[in-house]
This record gives structure tokens, sequence and C-alpha cells, in this order.
């Protein structure tokens, strides 16, 4: 079973043993408001990663609204968004490359 996580900008394919989700044991679904970074069972798609992108401009466009310290905030939040969303381009494959 696969549960889209948008505020995440991922999808879990979950794996009880492999959630970093601290799921109830016994669970059958992953906590979805409780993603760790790293985790096993998840998969970012290039939508997520364009989305990310766009998330981001968004961020700098209201960083340039604010006041210079919460402005440097939003902007290293927005970094961090590309960079995610650069790493997912870089490693990512197709799924026929993992069939």
């Amino acid at each position: 079973m696969l549960y889209d996580n948008p505020d995440s900008f991922l999808i879990c394919a979950f794996k009880h043993d492999n959630a970093l989700c601290e799921p109830d044991p016994g669970e059958t679904a992953p906590r979805q408001y409780a993603c760790q970074q790293g985790c096993g069972n998840t998969v970012r798609t290039d939508m997520h990663a364009r989305q990310m992108r766009e998330m981001a401009d968004e961020i700098d466009l209201k960083a340039s609204l604010v006041p210079e310290k919460l402005a440097k905030r939003l902007r290293r939040n927005a970094d961090n968004f590309r960079k995610m969303a650069d790493a997912h381009d870089a490693t990512a494959q197709t799924a026929e490359a993992l069939t």
C-alpha cells in the first residue's frame, strides 16, 4: 500500500520494520505527519521535486516581504527545499530500472 503525503512531498511505501515514524506495534499504516528524513519507506517522484522548487519560489517571495531575520530563515528553508529537489534529480531512477 502506498500513502501519499503531499505535505512532505513524498510517498510512503509503508513497511512497519523500516518505518522511522514510530508506528504503534501492529499498525498497518504510517504516522503520516511524523515522516522522518532518510526513512527507507519514502519515495519521491519528479513531480514532488518540481513542487518543492515551486514551494521554494513561494517562500522566497514571502521572504522579500518580511523583516531581515525572518527573511533569512525563510530563504534557508527555501534553499533546503531546492537541495532536496536537486538530490532527487541526481539520484532518481526510472520505474523500469527499479524492477
